[in-house]
């Protein structure tokens, strides 16, 4: 049995995992070490061709790519009552 689940989660982890590694943006080269792709807010699941592509949409402001994907509103603290 656990030879089985070793095997399970040895093999299905290399497929789309990384290093975890990200730069300010939230992002890192893809697997093919050109394109680059975005883990994290403000940019999530988004891929470029490579990170100069990423920084040119960036600088020009009015990429429909780089806008959030929702506009979620802010999280509210509640007061203890």
């Amino acid at each position: 049995m656990a030879l089985a689940l070793g095997i399970i989660f040895g093999l299905s982890g290399p497929a789309d995992s990384h290093s975890g590694i990200v730069d300010g943006y939230g992002c890192h080269r893809g697997p093919d070490k050109a394109s680059y792709h975005c883990d994290q807010a403000p940019f999530a699941g988004r891929t470029f061709k490579s990170k100069d592509d990423f920084l040119r949409e960036l600088r020009d402001g009015k990429s429909q790519r780089l806008a959030p994907k929702s506009n979620q509103p802010p999280f509210e603290k509640k007061a203890d009552e």
